[in-house]
């Protein structure tokens, strides 16, 4: 910490000197720390770089997947009816009507209860439920509880892992109730029955059946022929390979179609040439060397200006493009640059591109049987040599890391040096005062003596 020591004696700021001669003595740090900051500047710029090169091969990588161009739509010409398409569906188109929706039992009994809580108003000692048939039948028994109470017995088979019913006390009129029982799920294959424990007839309690187990039936063809589809629920699988149907009321001459979901690929590749002129205008951003303006002055540096990995960086993206694939021009698929040196996507090209040859314009993306021919797979081979953990870009970084831990401890250095020379200063200035107020004592010790000797003189 600095110590005033302005000239009391000598009247000198000595506060001002010193600064100024600080200054002078920390002008090398002073160059060392514009160099750090310029530094974390470039450091700070090359991590940005990394992350558009990143997205940039995660878009790439997704134009690779065969699923992304395999992605299909599937419309219903019903609203009772929706269908979704799983990649690599096949195209087609079907027509079906929708005869009944899958519905799950349920049973009531046929006694009421008075009250809920009324101990011994089941007088059974058990029952059990009986779902499945052949090697998939289960059986669960259901103890009557203690207090035989309505509400416990309820509680009990609500507890009762894996019934695979549902009970409810429903009230019928004031002060009335009745037992009831519900599949969890739909379809014929979790239908249940009732028995007494160890199968016996129910006596105190029995029930009466008010919904059917039933599956979900689509019917292809006229009524008395053709062939039905059924599903255990009101979700239909492989009607169409891949498509998934959902049921929600009857209906008649649904048609089902399933087609190429030309949208989905168009966007992926959007989303490539969007990942790529994201990354070309960082580049540009960081390693723009400025402007010179009408007063002379440069604005607009980028903190990587004129750095080679850049322009490599610039030079290799666009490059893929104008290369193309196989011999072929990708502008032939709607890509292409321009004289801005950004990369042009027109969809309806590719659109056209896809309806005369859907083979051969995904071959000049991405090709499976030769790798990285296509420009997706040489793009996120290029994106990921640069942005790895061992890529050009991450070696930078370490380079600029290094040099920034070194900076750091120089200017540290400097901080113990510069504290030392500020001290040494402030002593000496100190010290100076001293001395020149013991000067100035003795100057007016003898002023004195000599002025009492010149009155002596003059008396005598």
């Amino acid at each position: 910490m600095a110590t005033t020591v302005d000239g009391l004696v000598s009247g000198l700021d000595t506060t001002t000197i010193i600064s100024q001669l600080m200054q002078i003595q920390a002008a090398p740090q002073t160059r060392l720390k514009t160099s750090l900051t310029q530094q974390q500047s470039a450091l700070s710029a090359l991590q940005s770089v990394n992350t558009k090169m990143t997205n940039l091969q995660a878009a790439a990588e997704n134009l690779q997947k065969l699923t992304t161009w395999g992605a299909a739509r599937a419309s219903s010409s019903s609203s009772a009816v929706t269908a979704t398409a799983a990649a690599g569906a096949l195209s087609g188109s079907t027509t079906f009507s929708v005869v009944q929706l899958a519905t799950a039992q349920s049973s009531v009994s046929s006694a009421t209860f008075s009250s809920l809580t009324s101990t011994s108003a089941i007088t059974d000692s058990g029952f059990e439920i009986h779902r499945g048939s052949g090697a998939d039948a289960k059986t669960i028994t259901i103890a009557t509880p203690t207090d035989g109470s309505l509400q416990a017995l309820v509680t009990a088979i609500n507890s009762t892992s894996d019934a695979g019913v549902r009970a409810a006390a429903v009230q019928v009129s004031p002060g009335q109730y009745r037992l009831q029982l519900s599949a969890t799920d739909t379809g014929e294959k979790n239908a249940f029955t009732l028995t007494g424990t160890g199968g016996a007839a129910l006596g105190g309690l029995s029930f009466t059946q008010v919904n059917a187990a039933q599956d979900a039936k689509l019917h292809v063809g006229d009524v008395g022929a053709g062939f039905d589809i059924t599903s255990a629920s009101n979700t239909v699988e492989g009607v169409m390979p891949g498509v998934t149907v959902k049921v929600s009321a009857k209906a008649n001459d649904v048609t089902l179609s399933v087609d190429p979901d030309q949208a989905a690929i168009t966007s992926a590749v959007q989303a490539l040439v969007d990942a790529a002129n994201s990354a070309l205008v960082g580049i540009k951003s960081v390693s723009s060397n400025g402007v010179v303006g009408t007063d002379g002055t440069r604005s607009g540096v980028g903190a990587l200006a004129g750095d080679g990995l850049m322009r490599q960086l610039t030079s290799q993206i666009l490059s893929k493009v104008t290369a193309g694939v196989g011999g072929k021009s990708l502008s032939t698929a709607g890509i292409g640059v321009n004289k801005d040196g950004i990369v042009t996507f027109d969809k309806d090209k590719f659109a056209a591109a896809m309806t005369a040859d859907p083979a051969g314009t995904q071959s000049m993306f991405t090709t499976s049987t030769t790798a990285g021919t296509g420009f997706a797979d040489v793009v996120a081979g290029l994106a990921k040599d640069a942005s790895s953990s061992s890529g050009t870009i991450a070696s930078a970084v370490t380079g600029r890391q290094s040099t920034i831990s070194d900076l750091t401890d120089r200017i540290a250095g400097w901080d113990v040096t510069l504290a030392a020379r500020q001290s040494s200063l402030q002593k000496q200035y100190s010290a100076l005062e001293v001395a020149l107020g013991k000067l100035k004592s003795q100057s007016t010790w003898l002023a004195g003596q000599i002025n009492q000797l010149s009155n002596s003189g003059s008396n005598s």
